[in-house]
């Protein structure tokens, strides 16, 4: 009997809808993964060479305080960048622009992607320790759970499981396309700033390619959740998409 699973996973439509949305959205993209991705850069450029091997002085102190600080800062950053990106796509498909930003911040589960992040954070984490291949793996499989959250308004825990049953059948095309994705703009970001030695042109630089590039990986996410859901035949209606990302006047035709 033939096979009838979901369709498979279309390369080429993941890219002309990840193109088409950066192109539509480019600043909007770029500047707001710049102010919540600086942290980050700031980190990267102040923190990554400092040793501690104990606390002396008030500065020691100071850096150890700052790692999960910053750690925290990121991970609220990246959970409502996700939000952002989401907006940018589904506004681009119904050709609208963005809604004001008081109504994204609203519509942002800030908690709920804050946790999610976390778990894929630190699965990832797990994974890599383990040779690498495990990592990828859960990458892989648990990538979508952000952008599930948001079409679908799960649990953390649900929207993790909903992420694994949606890649199901199409994981080797998620494998190449999101996690694909996802190292390639990560080396990336790291390999500009590796020939520099001043932690202020480090942060300036790690913030820049973050800009251009952090928009590519949130927006990849986020079309190959919407591509997966149609091709299971599960989209969430345009009503219930424009009020995930805070749109509460898009009217159905």
């Amino acid at each position: 009997m033939r096979d009838s699973g979901p369709g498979k996973l279309s390369l080429r439509a993941v890219i002309r809808e990840v193109v088409a949305s950066y192109r539509t959205h480019w600043l909007f993209l770029i500047l707001a993964a710049m102010v919540v991705l600086l942290p980050q850069a700031l980190a990267d450029g102040f923190l990554d060479h400092l040793q501690v091997d104990g606390v002396r002085k008030a500065s020691d102190l100071a850096i150890l305080a700052a790692v999960p600080i910053t750690a925290v800062v990121n991970l609220g950053g990246q959970a409502f960048y996700a939000g952002l990106t989401a907006a940018a796509v589904i506004e681009w498909r119904q050709h609208r622009p963005l809604p004001n930003m008081r109504a994204l911040v609203r519509a942002v589960p800030i908690r709920r992607l804050v946790l999610v992040d976390l778990v894929i954070s630190l699965g990832s984490a797990l994974g890599f320790l383990l040779l690498v291949i495990p990592g990828l793996v859960w990458l892989a499989y648990v990538s979508l759970a952000p952008a599930i959250i948001k079409f679908e308004h799960r649990t953390v825990w649900d929207s993790i499981r909903r992420s694994r049953e949606l890649v199901r059948g199409n994981f080797w095309r998620v494998m190449l396309i999101v996690v694909g994705t996802i190292t390639v703009t990560e080396l990336a970001v790291g390999a500009v700033s590796t020939p520099l030695h001043d932690d202020g042109l480090i942060a300036a630089v790690d913030l820049v390619a973050d800009g251009l590039l952090q928009p590519i990986e949130g927006l990849v996410v986020v079309v190959v959740a919407l591509k997966l859901l149609e091709l299971r035949d599960e989209l969430p209606a345009q009503a219930a998409l424009a009020r995930s990302i805070g749109d509460e006047v898009l009217k159905v035709p």
